[in-house]
């Protein structure tokens, strides 16, 4: 029952042009973009939680600062400064297997259709990367989250990530596939049960 209900899901989702399905779990769809011209491959998901309602989703990705509690790839996650609809987030992430990484991220949430989008882009400028850490060269991405037609939340999330340095491959492969469903599931339980 379980095999047939991911198919039906999985039939269900349209995915943009350019992307291409790399996995399925309980309740998203995974896929990778085409590379850009920098040669980073975006990253997509696109997930229905039938028993999460949006309003939890929408509270959780507009707390910027607290982006640390949900996912583990994110050490820590500190508001600097708000201005306007817009705030600067310096980041901290950890991947097993190469030094951590360091970025500010400016995050801002926009309306769309049904929803929010909870978007952000690398601005480093006027960054200092603490000894041992390497500099995030791209971190642009988005959340989507709206209210799914069957109950519960559509949720979408996108990334295109350069770590910076030197990262070996098969570690940029499993972030591809593995960091990614870590990201959508840590979300997805946390939200389940807070």
């Amino acid at each position: 029952m379980t095999i047939s209900l991911l198919l039906l899901a999985s039939s269900a989702w349209a995915l943009p042009p350019g992307f291409h399905e790399t996995k399925t779990t309980q309740y998203c769809q995974l896929a990778l973009g085409k590379a850009g011209p920098n040669g980073v491959v975006p990253m997509r998901a696109e997930c229905h939680w039938p028993h999460i309602e949006p309003d939890k989703l929408h509270g959780l990705m507009g707390a910027w600062g607290d982006h640390d509690l949900y996912f583990s790839s994110v050490v820590s996650s500190d508001v600097q400064k708000t201005d306007g609809g817009r705030s600067w987030v310096h980041q901290v992430h950890r991947a097993k297997g190469i030094s951590d990484r360091e970025c500010v991220v400016v995050m801002e949430k926009t309306s769309i259709d049904g929803g929010a989008r909870y978007g952000w882009t690398v601005d480093n400028g006027g960054l200092v990367v603490e000894k041992g850490r390497v500099e995030v060269a791209q971190s642009d991405g988005f959340w989507e989250i709206r209210p799914h037609a069957d109950g519960g939340t559509a949720a979408v999330h996108q990334l295109s990530y350069d770590p910076g340095g030197s990262v070996p491959g098969f570690l940029v492969r499993w972030f591809q596939t593995s960091g990614l469903t870590a990201v959508v599931t840590e979300l997805e339980s946390y939200a389940a049960s807070n």
